[in-house]
């Protein structure tokens, strides 16, 4: 006779969607009473032997069979952090962004508006746009979990009859199914540190072609990436080896980066030049599936270059912009592109930089 544990293990594990390994194991502890946490220990076995949907999937069984468990809960929070990424708290708690992207929707939202966001995340900017004076806001969410969180918040601050959480991929939101009808305004923040990594450039494609009416106002309209020459506090140092207790240690240098993060509000660096935009892009547009652009920078002062700093640069039309240029503190991180080798340049001197993106990645490539 099957335990009295086996129908509420079977709601919350589609045990089919298992390997046969693990069905075994689960087969053999239907009936312990600490299941819970015997599933979330062999989650554990199974993430560090590599089998990621197993893990998964037994650590949201053992979750959701008791979701306020405090240890439970530990035993299985990297999968929750896989599910909510810890840069969700970081971008709350950035006042900056927060206030330009309010002042954009208050600026831009007309009453009857409809709008359409890819990528809930914590609700924020949905509410936001409600608030600015939205009819309605659809809004879809990758992730189921936080798709989950976000519609508990909208509820909980009374705007849930005024915004559709969307627990999809923007790939597979349909048009007619999902959201009724074009939407008038699109707000995202689907850009990274490193400009392009959240696909802005496709998923603003496919926004644009699918749920967008042809007249639909963007925000943000234009990104950027703007930057100048730095000199640093040991980069090259830091990053390159020479010798160490006597030893020549330079082949390691093979894997010494060539970009890095400069950590919240740039570090300490000096410029060498002004600031150029290196890159932009009109997202009203297409963009190329790759380009290349060549140009030169030129140092305001002498010093030792270390690389180009660069950072965001968001428009949202009007006047209305957000930059995390040094040393502002964002919960977005400036990123150093280090020269192949520190070089000394009088005031006047050109660096000669080029710059290259895919729909994907941005890379910047200084020569010494």
């Amino acid at each position: 006779m099957l335990n009295q544990q086996r129908p509420i293990l079977d709601a919350v594990l589609n045990a089919s969607l298992l390997s046969n390994e693990a069905r075994i194991f689960v087969e053999a502890i239907t009936d312990r009473v600490d299941l819970p946490e015997r599933l979330a220990k062999m989650a554990l076995v199974f993430r560090s032997k590599e089998k990621k949907q197993d893990a998964k999937l037994l650590a949201q069984a053992a979750l959701q069979l008791t979701p306020k468990n405090y240890r439970i809960k530990a035993l299985t929070q990297w999968m929750l952090r896989h599910e909510a990424p810890l840069w969700h708290f970081g971008i709350i708690h950035d006042d900056l962004r927060n206030e330009t992207y309010a002042r954009a929707l208050e600026h831009w939202v007309k009453p009857g508006m409809t709008v359409f966001e890819i990528g809930t995340g914590t609700g924020i900017l949905a509410m936001l746009a409600v608030r600015a004076g939205a009819a309605h806001v659809y809004t879809c969410e990758r992730r189921a979990d936080v798709a989950e969180a976000a519609r508990e918040i909208i509820a909980r601050n009374g705007m849930a009859d005024r915004i559709t959480v969307i627990a999809k991929d923007a790939y597979s939101v349909k048009l007619g199914i999902d959201i009724p009808q074009r939407a008038d305004l699109f707000v995202a923040e689907i850009v990274d540190n490193t400009l392009l990594g959240e696909h802005v450039l496709p998923l603003m494609k496919l926004a644009r072609q699918q749920f967008l009416k042809p007249d639909a106002i963007l925000l943000p309209r234009v990104v950027s990436a703007v930057g100048c020459l730095i000199s640093g506090k040991g980069h090259h140092q830091s990053y390159r080896m020479e010798s160490a207790m006597g030893f020549d240690l330079t082949p390691f240098n093979r894997f010494s980066p060539m970009e890095i993060c400069a950590g919240k509000g740039g570090g300490d660096v000096e410029p060498l030049s002004d600031v150029m935009t290196l890159i932009d892009f009109d997202l009203t547009h297409d963009a190329p599936q790759e380009a290349t652009r060549r140009m030169q920078i030129h140092a305001t002062h002498d010093g030792v270059v270390e690389g180009v700093m660069r950072w965001l640069k968001l428009d949202f039309g009007d006047g209305i912009l957000f930059e995390n240029r040094p040393p502002q503190r964002s919960s977005w991180f400036p990123q150093i592109h280090l020269l192949p080798a520190s070089r000394r340049v009088s005031a006047g001197e050109a660096i000669t930089v080029e710059v290259f993106h895919n729909q994907d990645r941005l890379f910047v490539m200084a020569e010494s």
